[in-house]
This record gives structure tokens, sequence and C-alpha cells, in this order.
């Protein structure tokens, strides 16, 4: 098969290692997001086998969730959470949930405060942005607040679930940095400058072993854990204590 490049129709598609186990979450398993690109290299059944377009991430994801489209997509979302819509009113029963950084392609058409998309359906203009000119300001640890109370789900990268690294890539790449493929071993050391601890301070990036978060300050750390399952503010002994020490911090 050629590469062919599909995009996402679902809220998430799930990419899985080992496609004969779907019901299994496994080590390598990853996540894409409503609009992404998947560059299919092969087919597996009703799987296909490629990688994301966006961090390269290798795995198989049902065809079922993709469909082919020549379009670039030129919207991101900016906000936690939205629907889309079939008609540019708050009374039309939304067709879907997309997470924040999910890809769009609008037609420039606005009505009543909505914009419309390719497919003729609508999203509330407000909580979009031009994937261009998209970067979010401010601190990352208010970024990554948006994920607060996000339930906790291994191989995650969504506001509906996320797990530790997939929090820690969405928030990195929101503020316009590379971030290597979602996990702590490929993340750490390959992102940003090492500090010392005696450092530390706001939007720091922790890694333990296996684990990491965001500071909020010097002393508390947002972090999606399943531990607690969610997405949550801890104090950051707490997780020194629960991961035997950090093994790595990093500052942007």
């Amino acid at each position: 098969m050629n590469k062919m490049r599909l995009t996402v129709i679902t809220p998430t598609a799930d990419i899985l290692d080992v496609p004969s186990e779907p019901k299994k979450i496994s080590n390598d398993d990853s996540q894409l997001l409503y609009g992404e690109k998947f560059i299919v290299e092969k087919s597996h059944g009703a799987y296909v086998y490629g990688y994301g377009a966006l961090d390269n991430y290798k795995g198989y994801v049902e065809r079922d969730q993709l469909i082919k489209s020549v379009s670039t997509p030129n919207m991101i979302a900016k906000v936690r959470a939205t629907h889309i819509y079939p008609e540019p009113s708050f009374k039309s029963r939304p067709l879907i949930s997309v997470s924040f950084l999910s890809r769009l392609t609008s037609l420039n058409k606005t009505e009543d405060g909505f914009t419309q998309l390719e497919d003729g359906n609508w999203i509330f203009t407000t909580h979009i942005s031009t994937l261009e000119d998209f970067k979010m300001r401010g601190d990352m640890a208010d970024t990554a607040s948006l994920f607060l109370d996000t339930p906790y789900l291994y191989g995650g990268r969504s506001s509906f679930g996320i797990d530790c690294s997939g929090l820690i890539q969405q928030v990195v790449m929101a503020h316009g940095y590379p971030c290597p493929p979602r996990d702590t071993y490929d993340q750490e050391g390959n992102i940003g400058n090492a500090i010392n601890k005696e450092d530390i301070q706001k939007n720091d990036i922790v890694y333990f072993k296996g684990h990491v978060g965001i500071m909020m300050d010097e002393k508390n750390i947002l972090n999606a854990t399943a531990r607690h399952m969610t997405t949550l503010v801890e104090p950051l002994s707490d997780l020194e204590k629960a991961y035997d020490g950090i093994t790595h911090i990093a500052r942007l």
C-alpha cells in the first residue's frame, strides 16, 4: 500500500501496539485527537498500521476512525473541550465533542458567533484559533491547569482522559515547543534545560521513574496519576515519596 494521510473523525482514536488485544492497553499505546493526521503504511484487517504525523508515534488504528482527506487543517481548538454542531446555534444538538488541540478545517464563514467547517458543520468561533498563529501565552502551568480533574487514562492525550506524559506533551506543544513522543523515557533529558532541585520554580517539568508532572509553584505539582485516577495538584514531596525521588527536572 502506498502511504496515505488519513484524518481522525472521532473525538480520539487509540494507537494500539497489539491490535489483537484491543481491550488491553499496552505500554506502547497512544492516542490521536480529532482532526490529526495518521500516515498509513499498511493494512491489517480492521486496522491500518502507520504513525501519527504530529509526533511519529507508531501503531495500529481502527480504519473506521479515519477518513481520506486532502485538506490541511487550518484551525485548532484552544479551550479544554468544545462541541461541533449541525447548525450555527447552541440549541442544535451537538454532533461530537472535541478536545483541546484538536485540528479542524474552516471555510472562513461565520454566522451567529459560529464558524463553519469544511463538512458543513459549525463550531463556536471563540473556541478556536488559526493553526498558523496558535501559541498559548502565559505560563505553561496555567495551560496545564486546563486538565485539572481530567480522568486519568493510560495512553490518553485529551481532556476526556489523559496520562502523565500525554499531559506534558500537550502543554509543551501548545506553547510552541517541539516534544518527543509522549513517553516519559523519550521526553526525559530531551526537552528544555536541566536544572537543580534547589532552583525549582513554577512551570518546571519534573520527572520521576516512569512519571512526570509540572510545577504550579515551588512546592506543588500538577500531574495525571493512576494513584488517584485523575489529574490533580499535590505537594512535590508526596510524589518524591511515591516514586522514590526525582530523576530529572527540565525548564523550557
